[in-house]
């Protein structure tokens, strides 16, 4: 075989490697996309969840108090968060 027939192969088979390499970090970053979105909506489902065990554990007359608190606590960890991925950009 000639050089310029080597070059060429050798050529295709690094594109055919990027390709390969390109469709991993593409089913990588679409695995990590769903998982997100089953995380947001687990998240949901966890805070809408807490604040009924509130209504139906403690009286009428404290649940808002405790709704309060537990939304202040969910606040707090979610600004905590927010500045963590600010401050690591």
């Amino acid at each position: 075989m000639s050089e310029a027939a080597d070059t060429r192969l050798e050529t295709k088979l690094e594109t055919k490697g990027e390709k390969i390499s390109d469709m991993r970090e593409n089913f990588k970053k679409g695995t990590l996309l769903i998982a997100m979105l089953f995380l947001l909506i687990a998240t949901f489902q966890l805070y809408f969840s807490i604040g009924q065990t509130i209504d139906t554990w403690f009286e009428p007359l404290y649940a808002p108090i405790f709704s309060a608190v537990y939304n202040f606590l969910v606040l707090l960890v979610s600004l905590y968060i927010i500045r963590l991925y600010i401050l690591k950009r």
